[in-house]
């Protein structure tokens, strides 16, 4: 069963409402949001998340509301598990959490600890996990330790609130594959899912779990026309811009920019949105056609196909093309053509 979503992104709160609406009324399948403090663009508005989500699933009824992603840094895992689970209650079963390593933006400039990704990310889980259960619960970890630990609202989802772990290296894969509900990754090709999902079912199996339990979610840059060359310039202008935040991952592909804009190092200011645009023209385009889905409705179905032939499950469109123009499109021409597998 393939399902898509979209990713709202940022604005102001009436624009997100609205965005969010849309894609609820056509019969999309979630909702995905940001959770940052500070985004790339100086000028830009961020909301936060949660707050935000609980206003959203009240002015929608049936699309899954996600984090694409929260960190394991700003939030003690207890305090997540109850913002998460009064999520799950407000909306009727409706939250989902996608979880990730985080960025550098996001904590280096408040003085909060960024260490022991994978440990904290583990151990995050696990005590998510136990207190979603709704027992008292002690646990003594590596960095956590609770005692006599226990939550007075639980998900309205049953078992609990499903977990995407965001996943782009070896040891975030084997994460999802012992964890994860989902896998959330980005700038990928067909190809790349059909190497590293490998990866994510041997850790499944080693965990007695099945890879065909993790949904599988492809968040793509995304642009429908019926301007061909109008969505490819779009599409292409974004991948870029990704490409050059996340170096590491455009060397997969064999090319190489500038690493002074990797998320793992970047803090922003005034002016760092306009140098990473200046930069634009070092990333090849080969590497931005192979990660994006583009074109027109027919192009983008054709892509589509290809990712579900490696394994995809479910699709996070960020859209750079016009919003309700793309959404009508997914609604009319794209979501039909896979009808029988929704």
């Amino acid at each position: 069963m393939v399902k898509f979503g979209v990713m709202v992104k940022p604005a102001p709160y009436e624009k997100m409402a609205e965005d969010a609406v849309l894609a609820d009324k056509l019969g999309l399948d979630s909702v995905w949001v940001p959770d940052h403090i500070i985004l790339e663009n100086y000028r830009s508005t961020s909301l936060e998340a949660w707050c935000l989500l609980s206003a959203l699933g009240t002015c929608t009824s049936k699309v899954t509301l996600g984090t694409s992603v929260t960190d394991p840094y700003r939030r003690h895992p207890a305090v997540l598990a109850q913002t998460v689970a009064t999520l799950d209650r407000i909306t009727g079963g409706r939250a989902i959490l996608g979880l990730g390593a985080g960025e550098a933006m996001n904590v280096d400039p408040f003085g909060i600890p960024r260490d022991r990704r994978i440990a904290r990310m583990k151990e995050t889980v696990e005590i998510l996990r136990s207190l979603w259960k709704g027992d008292m619960i002690d646990y003594d970890g590596k960095i956590f330790s609770l005692t006599k630990a226990f939550l007075q609202v639980l998900p309205a989802r049953k078992p609990s609130v499903p977990i995407y772990l965001a996943a782009n290296s070896p040891m975030t894969r084997r994460l999802v594959g012992r964890y994860g509900d989902g896998w959330l990754a980005e700038m990928m090709s067909p190809k790349r899912y059909e190497a590293d999902i490998r990866e994510v079912e041997a850790a499944a199996r080693k965990a007695e779990r099945s890879v065909k339990d993790i949904d599988v979610v492809c968040v793509v840059t995304t642009a429908i026309s019926g301007d061909y060359d109008a969505a490819r310039d779009a599409a292409l202008l974004q991948a870029k811009r990704r490409f050059l935040w996340w170096p590491k991952q455009l060397k997969l592909y064999g090319y190489a920019v500038t690493e002074e804009y990797d998320w793992n190092y970047l803090l922003v200011d005034k002016d760092t949105s306009e140098e990473i645009r200046e930069h634009i023209p070092e990333v090849p385009d080969k590497a931005c056609e192979d990660v994006t889905i583009f074109g027109t409705a027919e192009d983008c179905i054709e892509k589509i196909e290809k990712y579900l032939k490696s394994g995809v499950t479910h699709f996070e469109f960020e859209i750079v093309s016009p919003y309700r123009e793309t959404c009508r499109l997914l609604n009319e021409k794209v979501m039909p053509h896979f009808g029988e597998s929704r």
